[in-house]
């Protein structure tokens, strides 16, 4: 079995890596969404019209979802990593402790 060897900055990166990705994802996302409105809104009596104004707002939701998922996924790696630190520190209190066995 292969030891298990956690590296609390790599966790705290990558935690700022998915909250960074979930910010940007909000301008670019936001803008095929207004798009799709605004051209159905333009191609009016044409038979995609419907169609695109439906586009941006049934994905609207579903995408706004994925955001939050990713964002919540770098903050649950920060609370993994704080909590492994905890671990850590309490573990080593408990053998640094007077006459505690080793």
């Amino acid at each position: 079995m292969a030891d298990v060897n956690v590296v609390l900055q790599e966790l705290h990166a990558s935690a700022q890596v998915a909250k960074g990705l979930a910010e940007e994802l909000g301008t670019p996302v936001q803008t095929a969404l207004t798009s799709a409105t605004a051209v159905s809104g333009q191609l009016a009596g044409w038979s995609v019209a419907g169609a695109l104004g439906q586009l941006g707002s049934s994905w609207s939701a579903p995408l706004a979802a994925l955001q939050q998922r990713i964002a919540a996924t770098g903050t649950n790696l920060d609370a993994n990593a704080a909590a492994h630190s905890h671990g850590e520190q309490a573990t080593a209190g408990v053998w640094s402790k007077p006459g505690a066995t080793q």
